[in-house]
């Protein structure tokens, strides 16, 4: 018999998942700033939305979900909120139609990664789109926060922002680092080399504080499993932070 991970992750266990990688505490920290806009990328079912929302009254959050039955999840659990926006696509650095890999039990790891293996998963399309376009079609000025949680596609969604990103329009980052980046070839000194010339100090996100530091090789052991990068110019944010 098969275990039903997403009633239990509804039934308590994203809050504690929240708690122990430090959201909680990160999303608490970010709704001290009174921010506007926030984009959670990989939104599943929308608890990660649900809880910043108690933190973020004020915050338009828009979600981007990809699997369509998943979607639909999302729809019911959000649906009374009228401002989260709600969006069946998810972002990437290109706009076209791929292939993912779903797990009718577990629909938190679906994902585009070919080289993931899931033996119990099923094929199931899904349309993707760059965030620039995203940002330029609903003229979002400025994004107070980009929450990435796609499964190991991580680099494709800053690749999608890269303008927004140049034109310094994202106070803050939170992504996943874990071994599904060494599928992508794009590890951790990636991402430093990709966000530090654009004015972003990165640290790991841990229970209760960012550890902001320059890269080292020893920090690439993929345990992550969640780091933070916040734009040098988001001072109120990077002190609340640290």
């Amino acid at each position: 018999m098969k275990l039903n991970y997403d009633m239990d992750y509804l039934n308590g266990g994203s809050s504690q998942e929240f708690l122990m990688h430090g959201e909680t505490w990160f999303s608490q920290k970010l709704g001290l700033t009174n921010p506007k806009t926030i984009f959670d990328v990989g939104s599943n079912v929308g608890e990660w939305s649900k809880m910043t929302r108690k933190f973020c009254p004020n915050a338009d959050i828009h979600c981007f979900e990809v699997v369509n039955s998943t979607f639909h999840k999302l729809y019911h659990n959000v649906k009374y909120d009228d401002k989260i926006y709600l969006n069946n696509f998810g972002l990437s650095n290109t706009e076209e139609i791929i292939n993912f890999k779903f797990i009718e039990h577990n629909d938190r790891i679906s994902t585009g990664l070919s080289l993931l293996r899931f033996d119990d998963s099923r094929p199931v399309t899904g349309l993707l789109r760059t965030g620039d376009s995203y940002v330029e079609e609903y003229k979002i000025d400025y994004i107070d926060l980009v929450k990435i949680d796609t499964e190991g596609m991580g680099n494709r969604v800053l690749k999608g922002l890269m303008n927004t990103l140049k034109q310094g329009k994202i106070g803050a980052i939170q992504f996943e680092y874990d071994r599904a980046c060494i599928l992508e070839r794009f590890i951790l000194i990636d991402h430093y080399e990709m966000l530090c010339p654009l004015g972003y100090k990165l640290g790991r996100l841990k229970q209760d504080h960012v550890e902001f530091k320059d890269y080292s090789l020893y920090d690439e052991n993929f345990d992550g499993p969640e780091y933070v990068a916040c734009h040098v110019n988001n001072t109120e944010l990077l002190r609340l932070l640290t």
